[in-house]
């Protein structure tokens, strides 16, 4: 159990470590104080000893999604710690001891009606698998967020029932389940956030930017036979003539296609035995570098130290996907990989 990182800290001091880094994390002349590092190993502590409960909740959702299709992907990620700093920027009233997402995994399915066969696994469901606990459920299929997000969301808090494991009673985790449309969809928010700066992916930004995304998250939702986003044209003629506009005033598709192929593929080499793969998207030379690690505290030392140096050019993730070859597919936003975007965005235009 020593691989597992605990809680250190009450959760009072949880949440005061996240308000006092705010200062520090929004201004970068603010000098690095003892306090400062501190706050900085209270917050870090809190966030990886969600690695456990994660680790049950994706073993979990594989099994019961390999039920459901044979080439499921399924990934999982610790939140950043600049994710984790941004999202209490954001949402002054959040306190860091109730955040739900700190730990999180996905699972990747054919299609709606696939979506909807694991939803029923933890809606409602009568048998609970090893330390999952109450669960908390969201569809955003069934209705749309207002920027086009559709997906299904399932929070779990963690209850294990061997005895070593208690420490880690209650963290949660967040599931997100999504059709390989809803995951594109995802993908091109996140590709356009990353690129422009623009919140997108917050539900905020240019008005033009999110209006694109509103009009083809109904676009797809049309294609999936689901519930359109509202405030979006009922008309498919409406809606294709609209969101044609805007592709030609934003050049969606020039703009995403260039990205696509400005940043390099996975490097060649042999990276089958490493269990974490850290990827850094360097966003002004458009370049992605990802390094493979057998041990995950040495990897998280890394990425630690990247945050730490606050650079805004600089975007770092490390990741767990269940091959390195669905890496790509599981987390295709660091690549710009916005291909099947592009082609749902063409059928949506010819309807």
């Amino acid at each position: 159990m020593s691989e597992w990182v605990q809680r250190e800290n009450g959760k009072g001091e949880i949440d005061r470590a996240g308000q006092s880094l705010i200062p520090w994390w929004e201004e970068p002349k603010v000098v690095t104080t003892e306090e400062v590092v501190k706050a900085y190993h209270v917050v870090q502590n809190w966030r990886t000893s969600h690695a456990l409960p994660l680790n049950v909740f994706q073993a979990v959702l594989r099994t019961r999604a390999s039920k459901i299709n044979t080439d499921v992907i399924v990934a999982q990620r610790l939140k950043r710690f600049s994710s984790v700093m941004n999202k209490l920027v954001r949402e002054p009233t959040m306190k860091l001891s109730q955040m739900q997402d700190l730990g999180g995994c996905r699972a990747i399915l054919s299609d709606v009606s696939s979506v909807y066969k694991l939803y029923s696994m933890y809606h409602g469901g009568d048998r609970l698998f090893e330390g999952e606990g109450t669960v908390k459920c969201h569809d955003y299929i069934k209705r749309p967020k207002p920027d086009g997000y559709r997906s299904i969301h399932v929070i779990g808090r963690y209850s294990p029932r061997i005895e070593s494991r208690k420490p880690w009673t209650g963290n949660r985790v967040e599931i997100q389940l999504r059709s390989r449309l809803q995951h594109a969809f995802a993908t091109a928010v996140e590709t356009v956030t990353t690129f422009t700066g623009a919140p997108l992916k917050f539900g905020s930004g240019p008005s033009d930017w999110s209006r694109f995304f509103s009009l083809m998250g109904s676009a797809l939702a049309i294609r999936e036979g689901t519930e359109l986003v509202e405030g979006t044209p009922s008309e498919r003629a409406a809606l294709s003539h609209e969101l044609l506009d805007l592709v030609k005033a934003l050049r969606v598709r020039h703009k995403l296609r260039a990205w696509t192929k400005a940043l390099t593929q996975l490097p060649r080499r042999h990276i089958k035995d490493f269990k974490w793969l850290l990827l850094v998207l360097n966003i002004t030379e458009n370049t992605i570098k990802v390094s493979g690690y057998a041990d995950r505290h040495k990897a998280d030392e890394t990425l630690a130290e990247i945050e730490k140096s606050k650079r805004k050019d600089l975007d770092a993730v490390l990741v767990w996907v269940n091959s390195a070859k669905r890496l790509q597919a599981a987390y295709p936003n660091y690549y710009a990989d916005t291909r099947e975007f592009i082609a749902a965005l063409e059928i949506a235009l010819k309807e």
